[in-house]
């Protein structure tokens, strides 16, 4: 019943239609629905991805344009691609250097590399990142604001401070889209606002991010593209979409 050609048609429909009404589901779901297994359920729903009809995610899926996606949904995508970049923005830091971070979850992967360091200190508005060098020699500086759960960052107007009155060697930042024409975005303009504050504080902005979300614009810009010195990405990251960047003056290392 699940391999038969009219039956896998009908379960991929059955299937669009359930992510569509619920915006996401994972494999335990979707094999309590359809008693298909494991193996056959990731096969469609790597169909659909490659169909357009439905983004995939750690463990399952979401629908097209559902927009921002929770933090720990977002730790499972792209995840290899992530550590390597996190490896290379890593060997970046000096020691006694004042390093900022954005929050997102490449940058997390960056601040896992400092928590067998000293002689540094972080500056950050993401709790992730704070809570992973609690244990370290790393002095860790929070901004402080508004909690904002679906990132787990610290925004608003009580964020923005205490990071405009330090100074920074080198920032990394976290980006949702990176583009000539739409710069460093993200889906929200009160994480945008203390991104920037941070970015203003430093005297060298790195962006770390996956190929997936260079050429990509989302709602809120965090800074033109003008403003980074360094892009980090992974090494599936599109040669022309690399080459434009290069054209705009940034250096770009591919891990």
């Amino acid at each position: 019943m699940c391999t038969m050609g009219s039956a896998v048609t009908a379960r991929r429909d059955a299937i669009i239609e359930l992510i569509s009404g619920e915006g996401f589901v994972d494999i335990s779901r979707l094999r309590s629905e359809f008693g298909c297994s494991e193996a056959t359920l990731r096969r469609d729903l790597e169909h659909l991805k490659q169909a357009g009809q439905l983004r995939r995610t750690r463990g399952g899926a979401i629908a097209n344009g559902a927009g921002e996606l929770p933090f720990t949904l977002k730790l499972g995508e792209m995840a290899e691609a992530k550590r390597r970049i996190a490896r290379v923005a890593a060997s970046l830091i000096q020691e006694g250097q004042a390093i900022g971070f954005t929050g997102g979850t490449t940058t997390l992967q960056v601040a896992r590399h400092l928590r067998t360091r000293s002689g540094l200190t972080v500056v950050t508005n993401a709790l992730t990142i704070a809570m992973e060098l609690a244990r370290s020699k790393v002095r860790t500086v929070v901004t402080g604001g508004e909690l904002r759960g679906k990132t787990y960052e610290l925004v608003g107007p009580l964020s923005e401070p205490a990071a405009s009155q330090i100074h920074l060697d080198l920032v990394f930042v976290g980006v949702d889209g990176f583009s000539v024409l739409g710069g460093l975005t993200t889906h929200n303009p009160m994480e945008a606002r203390i991104n920037r504050v941070l970015i203003d504080r430093s005297s060298q902005v790195v962006v770390v991010t996956d190929h997936t979300k260079l050429g990509r614009k989302t709602f809120a810009q965090i800074a033109p593209m003008s403003i980074v010195d360094i892009l980090i990405t992974d090494g599936e990251a599109d040669k022309d979409a690399i080459a434009e960047v290069e054209r705009s003056g940034i250096r770009v290392i591919t891990a």
